[in-house]
Formats: C-alpha cells, structure tokens, sequence
C-alpha cells in the first residue's frame, strides 16, 4: 500500500494538541476501515521551532488521507506520496566502505 507524508503548518502547536489530534485521527481511521477504506496511521514527527508536523500514513490514495484528516477536522497543508525506508529493508553490503561516505 502506498505510502504519504501529510505536512502540517500549525502555528501554536504543541505535543499535547498533536497527541490529541492523533487520537481523533485514529478514530475516524478505524471508522473509514470499518466502511472499507483501509488507512494506517503509522506516526507523526513534531519540529515545535518551526511549527511544523509531519505525519506518516498508509493508504489506497492521497484523496483518502486527505478524507481522513478533514474528517478529524486536522489542519494539514500538503498530502504527497513518499518512500519510507526502514534501516532493515535496505540492502546489506559488503564490508568494505563506500567512497563516499567520510571515514
């Protein structure tokens, strides 16, 4: 299942309010599932300096995330599929060091 970063501009924003729009976000989540609509809200990264949230989630399509957080009735400003890379799914290499890494 495709993967999209939601970007949140949120002035004011603190751990309490994202930790609480999270759980609504999930609620509406598990009602969209119900209906269907297979979503997975799988984490959230606040930068309180700059204002900013960004949230990870799995779904069928941008317009379906996009549904998620509008009926959660969540502020966001940019739905876009990504590529998440778990450190295990990444190949393994050989032992020597890649050139261009710094040693």
């Amino acid at each position: 299942m495709p993967t999209y970063i939601v970007e949140r501009y949120w002035p004011g924003v603190t751990e309490e309010r994202l930790a609480e729009a999270i759980i609504q976000s999930k609620e509406v989540i598990a009602l969209m599932n119900r209906g269907g609509i297979p979503i997975r809200y799988l984490r959230s990264t606040l930068v309180p300096s700059d204002e900013v949230v960004f949230s990870l989630y799995e779904g069928p399509s941008a317009e379906a995330i996009r549904e998620a957080n509008e009926r959660a009735q969540i502020r966001f400003d940019r739905i876009t599929e990504a590529i998440d890379l778990e450190p295990e799914a990444l190949p393994v290499r050989s032992r020597s060091r890649p050139t261009h890494l710094p040693k």
